[in-house]
């Protein structure tokens, strides 16, 4: 798969439509087995519930910065996250150049971050990889439940095992539904919210980054703790 961008560095590039196909499949792939089956997949094995809570997810993968800044929200509450530093975390996703070369900004719309993904949808759905269900009474559509079908999963571990370059998009994906944990759609939004670039970006306009605010952050953080250990 070529995983090219559409423009080269920085904020303002958009990922191509493989991109997304990718980073959605791996989102599913590390989603949990539906506790109800899917009215119409009963055979996938995992399930995300909701448009809204897929592009807050997709928000956080494609925004290193923002994800850190998360993870020290989670270092500051004493939050527990299985296997994971939260604060030396954060600071690898600071590292370097990552929260640029690895952004991929969304437009705030009207319920929050919003990027059109249904070429990319469209792509997993072509290769019988997901099913996406509507759940409500027609015309009423309540929500769009995305279903991860057994080839989906067959999919994800060949490009895991075999392609070296999407190790990131894979090890990112599990790191966010971590982060994430049973947060509905709409609480992630409002975790997003609390943030002021987000909260302030004009309709219509790419969300600005925040990794300078994000280090200066960690960088406190870690003051403290030293002089913590030093008390």
């Amino acid at each position: 798969m070529a995983l090219g961008a559409e423009q080269a560095g920085g904020r303002g590039r958009k990922a191509s439509r493989v991109q997304d196909a990718v980073r959605i499949l791996f989102l599913l792939d590390h989603c949990l087995q539906p506790d109800t089956p899917c009215a119409v997949h009963p055979d996938a094995v995992a399930v995300l519930r909701g448009q809204k809570k897929l592009q807050a997810l997709d928000f956080w993968l494609r925004n290193p910065d923002y994800l850190a800044d998360e993870l020290l929200n989670v270092a500051e509450s004493e939050r527990v996250l299985p296997g994971i530093d939260p604060a030396g975390q954060a600071r690898t996703l600071l590292a370097g150049d990552e929260p640029d070369l690895e952004s991929y900004p969304m437009v705030r719309w009207r319920f929050g971050a919003y990027e059109q993904l249904d070429d990319a949808l469209g792509l997993l759905l072509s290769h019988a990889l997901i099913g996406v269900d509507a759940v409500g009474t027609p015309p009423e559509i309540d929500r769009w439940d995305y279903c991860l079908l057994p080839a989906g999963r067959l999919t994800a571990d060949e490009l895991r095992q075999g392609e070296p370059d999407l190790v990131w998009y894979d090890a990112r994906a599990a790191l966010v539904l971590l982060v994430a944990g049973d947060r509905s759609g709409s609480a992630l939004k409002d975790a997003q919210y609390a943030q002021a670039e987000y909260e302030r970006t004009q309709l219509g306009d790419d969300i600005s980054g925040i990794s300078d605010r994000v280090r200066a952050r960690l960088a406190l953080l870690e003051n403290r703790a030293t002089e913590g250990q030093r008390a």
